[in-house]
């Protein structure tokens, strides 16, 4: 069984008009290349910013634009979708809340669930973002945790662990979808490296945050897409930003996952209407 995947991060607006722009031409661009997709990934950073109102139409915004696609979308949280929390200790996570109650939207049920899975064609796909105490106790972002009371995170070396056999477990190709870069990618996450080391079974990582071409915020290596995860043989790709303001160009990934894995990882640019890398997958590349 095949699938094809059109893979978004970091749109990271708080102006209702401008997402509304970027995303309405990011829909426009991928239906014009006329490819049969199957799902949606948004692998987080879709709001930014703590005014709550415009958060809420922006939510909407990302609602009616992907519902264009007539598509299942997966949606995990990135460190600025918790902008209210952090800035304001609101606990509200607006396009969350909505995604919870859209047929075709899957997130994790739980706010503090560390992670979610679907199967996807001969995959496992692990979706991994930020999340947070339902009372706003504690919140992770950037890779650690926050909050009134931190050391309440319930999710230790232990939970990471025992995700790392559920993936050994599933026998078949694993994918992790990611807001944050495991260790040796861009801008990394520190709670990430508990996972590690993967088992071999886990064929590809794909993150957001570290926005490609942004040289304020990710220096190292800023247009490198691929990089390895350290210590093991696995690749991981930064497929971020959508967004057009620190990231020149506005920039997706679609990805091809065959029978017996993942195939290739193609990047488009929708404002210049091309692709920009494809990079070919071999389902076997870790054995």
């Amino acid at each position: 069984m095949s699938a094809r995947i059109w893979v978004i991060s970091d749109i990271q607006q708080s102006d209702p008009a401008h997402a509304l722009a970027t995303l309405s031409a990011a829909v426009d661009d991928i239906l014009a290349t006329n490819l049969k997709l199957d799902a949606v990934w948004c692998l987080g950073d879709a709001l930014r910013g703590p005014d709550e109102a415009a958060l809420e139409q922006v939510a909407d915004i990302f609602i009616r634009q992907l519902a264009r696609l007539d598509l299942p979308v997966c949606y995990l949280l990135g460190n600025h979708d918790v902008d209210l929390k952090r800035a304001r200790d609101v606990d509200r996570h607006p396009l969350w809340e909505r995604a919870r109650t859209e047929p075709n939207w899957h997130t994790m049920e739980r706010l503090d669930d560390f992670f979610f899975a679907r199967k996807m064609g001969a995959c496992l796909v692990v979706f991994m973002g930020d999340h947070a105490h339902p009372d706003g106790d504690w919140f992770t972002t950037h890779g650690g945790v926050s909050g009134r009371t931190p050391e309440r995170y319930p999710h230790d070396r232990a939970s990471y662990a025992r995700l790392s056999q559920a993936m050994a477990d599933f026998g078949g190709p694993v994918v992790i979808a990611s807001h944050y870069a495991l260790p040796g990618g861009q801008k990394p996450s520190g709670l990430m490296e508990r996972l590690l080391p993967l088992p071999s079974n886990v064929k590809l990582v794909m993150h957001g945050h570290a926005h490609i071409g942004d040289l304020v915020w990710n220096k190292a290596n800023p247009w490198q897409r691929d990089n390895p995860v350290t210590g093991q043989p696995l690749r991981q790709f930064n497929v971020s930003a959508l967004e057009s303001v620190r990231s020149p160009g506005s920039h997706s990934a679609v990805l091809e996952i065959g029978p017996s894995g993942p195939v290739s990882l193609r990047i488009r640019c929708h404002q210049e209407h091309e692709w920009l890398d494809t990079f070919p997958l071999a389902a076997d590349e870790r054995r």
